[in-house]
């Protein structure tokens, strides 16, 4: 007997026909949520009132009134911190407030207790949050908002007096998107090159470079002028080979000798020829290597994309073209060692480890360096190569690096010289041309020889101040050079005063701690203008990523460089005796001479030099080498008006 389906029944089957039927549904993808922390970001594109970021892994001590953080990062005011966003960013929490700051080198007692920030986060050019003025002693304040759809993100602290120190702990952010990016804020984003005019082409930087046989080379053609170029290279050692696009010389030259090697460089308004001298054999650093050290203005913030962006701005900004190669990694890079000893780098700034980011230098035709210590542990604390030596090297090697800085910390001070001339022994028979860079305060000199060094410390740490009255100011850090260490430099042996300054203007972290201020345009001008004299490595510490124009000038004028790269590689002798106003001379290997007036003195000074005292007769051409341009034939005397702190630099040829 048939009985009919009641409506409840239709449903019951239909859901039960659905579930079972092959007939395809949309299927609803499961939203995985990730998490991660302020701290563990690219924090170096903070811009702040000076100083550079700091973040837990950098050993920040966080602390607001009284309450310790494990995470978060340490910045200053005005601080402005910018993220590129996709859309799909869910919130960001953070606990914000002053940091107490009891290191009394950074800040004293009485500027703690008055100072105040307010702290801002805004989004897609909105205000979402702010503190309200917080003042030192205030508990932490809480923030958790919602971003879901926002692309711009900017943290931004406002406050006083002076360069407050304030924090955003406990902060991170939750995604199910990209992870957020952090960006270079748009008001110092690019860099103005307009005044760089498109122009006959000059080849720069080194023209004698040793090697050791069967070792890699690299080596970018240096050359500024119109784009694009052509490269050509007549008489390469067999091995070697140049791309005429992108004007790298790689390769491997496997016989020793002395080769004459023709560069010419074409472009649509001309060329120019100049002749490369290689050897191949035991001598490297046959000039003062140039490059760039991150700790003044990057120190724990290190990182894989760090190294990269430093590369590409060695490219994009001109500092490849006049001769700048080594990229080099100080301290905070190390992770620790595996249960077989082997150093690793910290994974979560270098994520692919260290050969990958060699590779990506090595194809720009840059090179790499990094940093350890002979003793158990590094500077900042880190893992050091004692009693690793031999391990140490073979894994560097493996990961292509090209110079090594040996810096002096918690060494046994009775095995200190056998520690430092053990590692050059291990250096030179690695299968690589690597640099040695040694530091052990005034003995470095003495050992560097012994050591087999291409380069000592003959000074302390460096500050960004001109004269800061502990030693370590630009101008007391010349002055240490002669008659000190005037014995021991010659070509692949030379004296380091530490590192160029220009262009920090007041924000590197360690540049500027012990009250030092930072320096002016003419200041660094004169330390751009004495590193060159003295044939002293110029290795940049400001973050070249985001350098202002003047600065750019600076480091980057292809006359001052070339006075430094000098093949001769002599050191310049004093010519006089004014205790405020000192003039050197270089003797420079074409016969021609540099000169430099350094005024001393609080006000202006004419300075004036007679061709007669320095062993010219005569007429003679006169160049400016930072005007570049001929002052004019000049007979029997110069003279030139100084002003303080500046030093005036002149190229003295012999009339023809």
């Amino acid at each position: 007997m048939f009985r009919p389906i009641n409506n409840h029944s239709i449903q019951i089957i239909t859901i039960i026909s659905l579930i079972c039927s092959p007939v395809s549904l949309p299927l609803v993808k499961a939203q995985i949520t990730h998490v991660i922390l302020l701290d563990e970001l690219d924090i170096s594109k903070i811009t702040q009132g000076t100083d550079r970021p700091r973040s837990t892994g950098d050993k920040a001590n966080l602390s607001i009134n009284g309450k310790k953080f494990l995470k978060g990062i340490h910045t200053r005011t005005e601080s402005r911190l910018y993220f590129e966003l996709d859309g799909k960013v869910d919130e960001f929490s953070a606990m914000v407030g002053i940091d107490d700051r009891n290191d009394a080198n950074r800040t004293q007692q009485s500027s703690k207790e008055s100072s105040a920030a307010e702290f801002f986060i805004i989004a897609d050019g909105k205000v979402l949050w702010q503190s309200g003025v917080m003042k030192f002693g205030d508990d932490p304040k809480k923030v958790k908002i919602t971003l879901a759809g926002v692309k711009n993100l900017l943290l931004r602290v406002t406050g006083g007096p002076g360069n407050t120190h304030v924090d955003w702990v406990d902060a991170g952010f939750s995604y199910s998107g990209q992870c957020p990016k952090t960006v270079w804020s748009p008001e110092e984003l690019a860099v103005d090159r307009s005044n760089i005019q498109l122009s006959l082409p000059r080849i720069n930087g080194a023209m004698v470079i040793g090697i050791r046989p069967n070792t890699p080379f690299y080596y970018p053609v240096a050359a500024t002028g119109g784009r694009p170029m052509t490269f050509m290279a007549d008489g390469l050692p067999e091995g070697l080979v140049l791309d005429e696009v992108t004007g790298i010389i790689n390769g491997t030259p496997t016989q020793v000798g002395e080769y004459k090697v023709k560069l010419t460089v074409k472009n649509n308004f001309g060329k120019i020829s100049r002749d490369l001298k290689i050897l191949v054999g035991d001598k490297l650093a046959l000039t003062p290597p140039m490059g760039f050290l991150s700790w003044n203005v990057i120190e724990g913030s290190i990182s894989a994309t760090v190294m990269r962006e430093i590369a590409d701005a060695f490219v994009n900004n001109g500092f490849r073209d006049v001769g700048y190669q080594y990229i080099i990694m100080d301290d905070c890079w190390e992770g620790g060692r595996d249960r077989y000893g082997i150093i690793f780098p910290d994974s979560l700034k270098f994520p692919h480890g260290l050969k990958s980011v060699g590779d990506y230098l090595h194809e720009k035709g840059l090179k790499m360096g990094i940093y350890s210590s002979p003793g158990s542990k590094t500077c900042a604390g880190y893992t050091g190569s004692l009693d690793h030596e031999d391990l140490d090297v073979k894994t560097w090697t493996s990961w292509g690096i090209d110079y090594l800085k040996y810096d002096y910390c918690s060494v046994p001070r009775d095995r200190a010289r056998e520690l430092y001339i053990l590692m050059g022994d291990l250096l030179e028979k690695s299968g690589r041309s690597i640099l040695y860079s040694i530091s052990d305060g005034d003995i470095s000199a003495k050992w560097g020889k012994l050591s087999k060094a291409n380069l000592w410390r003959t000074a302390g740490d460096i500050r960004d101040q001109w004269f800061l009255g502990n030693g370590n100011g630009i101008i007391e850090c010349f002055d240490r050079q002669q008659p000190k260490f005037t014995e021991f430099q010659h070509p692949g042996a030379w004296n380091d005063p530490d590192m160029l300054l220009v262009g920090i203007y007041g924000k590197g972290a360690s540049a500027n701690d012990l009250d030092a201020k930072g320096c002016n345009d003419t200041e660094y001008r004169s330390q751009m203008s004495l590193w060159a004299l003295l044939s002293a490595p110029l290795l940049i510490s400001a973050d070249v990523r985001n350098i202002s124009r003047n600065a750019l000038e600076i480091l980057t004028n292809p006359e001052v460089i070339e006075v430094d790269q000098d093949p001769a590689g002599r050191l310049p002798v004093r010519i006089g005796s004014a205790a405020d106003m000192e003039i050197w001379v270089k003797d420079m290997e074409d016969g021609s001479k540099t000169i430099g007036f350094l005024n001393k003195a609080k006000d202006k000074r004419k300075m004036s030099i007679k061709w007669k005292d320095i062993g010219l007769q005569g007429k003679q051409l006169v160049r400016d080498l930072w005007l570049r341009k001929d002052i004019g034939i000049i007979k029997d005397s110069y003279s030139v008006t100084v002003f303080p702190n500046e030093v005036s630099l002149i190229r003295v040829y012999k009339k023809q």
